[in-house]
């Protein structure tokens, strides 16, 4: 098998370092800074906040769970976005408060 040339090692590189840019979004926050979050990042920090509800949070939220309930509302105003952005404030809320992450308003959906 012969090794890659420098220029196909090169175009690899550069098609990774684009890939890894595509991941990274701007985010407009509440205090007006922005910052870039990537989107896997988000996609954890909702996974984890999901998984607290009912519990009491021991450890501080991280920076980006931090950012993500800074998010101006008017960032995204996807159903993900808002739902990203309400669990994210609620997590720091709980922590903040000492008290359970209550992910509803103790209403129960009719079946």
């Amino acid at each position: 098998m012969s090794r890659p040339t420098p220029l196909a090692r090169r175009l690899v590189a550069i098609e990774k370092q684009r890939d890894s840019r595509r991941l990274m979004h701007a985010h407009r926050l509440t205090d007006g800074r922005t910052v870039r979050l990537s989107t896997l990042d988000v996609l954890e920090a909702l996974h984890d906040g999901l998984a607290l509800h009912g519990h009491h949070v021991t450890e501080p939220p991280s920076d980006v769970v931090r950012c993500l309930a800074l998010l101006a509302p008017d960032d995204d105003t996807s159903m993900m976005g808002r739902l990203t952005r309400s669990v994210a404030a609620e997590w720091c809320a709980a922590y903040d408060e000492g008290r359970a992450v209550s992910l509803h308003d103790g209403e129960e959906a009719d079946g």
